[in-house]
């Protein structure tokens, strides 16, 4: 009985991981790709090849 309750308990945190995870990553694409060219020097060259595979034109 012990077993399979750990087992769901570690299944429920490698869900609640991958969701973090997914989620960060968005939120991280998002603002790279559109709040952050303004306000830190270097964001637009570090991410331009990266926009461009994503099919968003920058120039």
């Amino acid at each position: 009985m012990e077993n399979i309750i750990r087992q769901n308990r570690t299944s429920q945190v490698s869900i609640y991981v991958f969701a973090g995870i997914i989620l960060s990553f968005t939120f991280m694409a998002i603002t790279v790709a559109y709040g952050l060219d303004g306000i830190i020097m270097g964001v637009h060259d570090m991410f331009h090849d990266f926009r461009h595979v994503m099919g968003m034109p920058c120039h």
